[in-house]
């Protein structure tokens, strides 16, 4: 069995063979999670190429730190914007919103209907 090794083919350090990169890994490592948790959640990831993973993270820790908080902090700004293009009345019960949501969908599917020269029943 060849070993596992990490190489860079365009897409930043991966496995080898794997479209698994060391960020997807290093993620739960960094997180505190061990190979039981991680081999859960990445069913494909052999201990060879976790093994692999953590050699390369001794070596390259502070450069993965700050990808990993580069990378948060663009998650945590796209759900700010998500939140703020999209607000949710939570003072609206459940139900009202789904029959607006339903009212809504509806009345798309009628103007696009219409728009394509097709009448739709009410």
């Amino acid at each position: 069995m060849k070993a596992a090794r990490i190489v860079d083919i365009g897409r930043g350090p991966q496995i080898e063979g794997h479209r698994l990169t060391v960020l997807d890994v290093f993620f739960y490592l960094h997180r505190g999670y061990d190979f039981d948790f991680i081999h859960r959640a990445m069913p494909t990831l052999t201990r060879e190429e976790f093994d692999a993973v953590v050699d390369y993270v001794k070596d390259h820790h502070d450069e993965l730190v700050e990808k990993d908080r580069r990378v948060e902090e663009w998650r945590r700004k796209a759900i700010e914007e998500q939140k703020a293009k999209y607000p949710v009345d939570r003072s609206t019960p459940f139900e009202e919103r789904i029959a607006r949501l339903k009212e809504k969908m509806h009345k798309r599917i009628q103007e696009q209907a219409e728009k394509n020269g097709a009448h739709t029943p009410d």
